[in-house]
C-alpha cells in the first residue's frame, strides 16, 4: 500500500477565531510499499496529528486536500475505515497503557473480533497465537494471564500483538521506544524488522531519538512548524546536518561526528548508519585499505 499525501490541511477547533490551531499545513508526502520510514521533528510539528489521518482517526475534511492510502480515498466520503483500520494499524506511545482485558487473548483478539465479525472461535484462536508468536509470547503460557500481571516489555509486545492480529499491511508506530532501556530498545527494533519481514509490508515510525531513524529507516520527513522542512533518503536528510540544527533538531550521533569532521576539513561521506560511517572514517583517514 502506497501512501499519498497531497496539499493536506489540519486545523483544531477551525471553527473558533480565538482557539483555532492549524496543525499541519500543506503536506506533500509519499511513502511507498516497503519503507521503513521515519518522521521526526519538534512537539507541536504536526507528526501525530498527520499520522492519525492515516487510518480516519483524524478524518480528512472537506477541501483540506488529499489522501490516498492503497486502495482508500480517505477524501470520498463513502470510505470504508473499518477496512482501512484493518490495514492500517496504529500503535501509539506507552501502547501497554491501552490494555484493557481480563486475559492476555482476550486483549489480543479484542481486534479480531471486531474486524473480522464472521470469523468463527478456531479462526480467532489462530490468529491471536500466530501473533503471539510473532512477538516472542509463548501462546500456551501468557493467553491466560492477565495483562496488567505482565512486565512494561511483555505488556507492550501484547500490545503489538493485538495490532498485527488483524494482519494489517501498514504498521504506524508513535514514539515505539520510549521509556526502554538501551537492551529494550535493541529488542524492540529487531522485533519491528521481523514483523516487517514477516508480518506488515511497510512501517511507519515517528520518534525523537534521531540515532534510531538513522539506524533503521530507509527514508525520512522532518516535520517543522506543520510543515514538511525536508524529506528524502536517510543520507540525503542528515547530509543538512547544519540546517536541522538550525530548525532546533538534534543529529545523530554520526551526523554530529561528521558535522565536527567537516568543520575541521574533512569530508566523511557515509550513510549515518554507525557501520557505514566506521567504515567512511575509515576509508577517510586511512585510505581504501583502512587503518593501519
Amino acid at each position: 500500500m502506497q501512501i499519498i499525501a497531497t496539499n493536506l490541511n489540519y486545523t483544531y477547533s477551525e471553527k473558533s477565531k480565538a482557539l483555532a490551531v492549524k496543525a499541519i499545513k500543506d503536506i506533500n508526502l509519499n511513502i511507498n510499499e516497503g519503507d521503513f520510514f521515519g518522521i521526526v521533528g519538534h512537539t507541536g510539528s504536526g507528526k501525530s496529528t498527520f499520522i492519525q489521518h492515516l487510518n480516519g482517526l483524524i478524518k480528512l475534511e472537506k477541501d483540506h486536500g488529499s489522501l490516498v492510502v492503497g486502495e482508500f480515498n480517505l477524501a470520498d466520503k463513502k470510505c470504508d475505515y473499518l477496512s482501512l483500520r484493518a490495514k492500517v494499524g496504529m500503535v501509539f506511545q506507552h501502547p501497554e497503557y491501552q490494555l484493557f482485558a481480563e486475559t492476555v487473548f482476550d486483549d489480543i483478539a479484542f481486534g479480531v473480533k471486531n474486524f473480522y465479525k464472521n470469523a468463527k472461535s478456531e479462526e480467532i484462536e489462530s490468529l491471536v497465537r500466530t501473533a503471539m508468536e510473532y512477538v516472542g509470547l509463548d501462546f500456551n503460557k501468557y493467553k491466560d494471564k492477565s495483562p496488567f500481571a505482565l512486565s512494561g516489555g511483555q505488556k507492550r509486545r501484547v500490545a503489538i500483538a493485538g495490532v498485527i492480529a488483524v494482519k494489517p499491511e501498514v504498521l504506524v508506530l508513535d514514539e515505539p521506544v520510549a521509556g526502554l532501556d538501551p537492551q529494550g530498545k535493541k529488542e524492540f527494533l529487531a522485533l519491528l524488522h521481523e514483523l516487517k519481514k514477516n508480518v506488515v509490508k511497510t512501517i511507519v515510525i515517528v520518534s525523537h531519538d534521531m540515532n534510531i531513524i538513522a539506524e533503521n529507516c530507509n527514508r525520512v520527513a522532518v516535520f517543522n512548524d506543520g510543515k514538511i522542512y525536508v524529506q528524502g533518503t536517510v543520507k540525503e536528510v542528515f547530509a543538512l546536518g547544519e540546517e536541522l540544527q538550525e530548525i532546533g533538531l538534534d543529529l545523530p550521533i554520526t551526523a554530529r561526528i561528521a558535522l565536527a569532521l567537516k568543520h575541521k576539513g574533512i569530508t566523511v561521506e557515509n550513510d549515518f548508519t554507525v557501520s557505514g560511517f566506521a567504515s567512511a572514517v575509515s576509508s577517510a583517514l586511512f585510505g581504501k585499505g583502512g587503518a593501519k
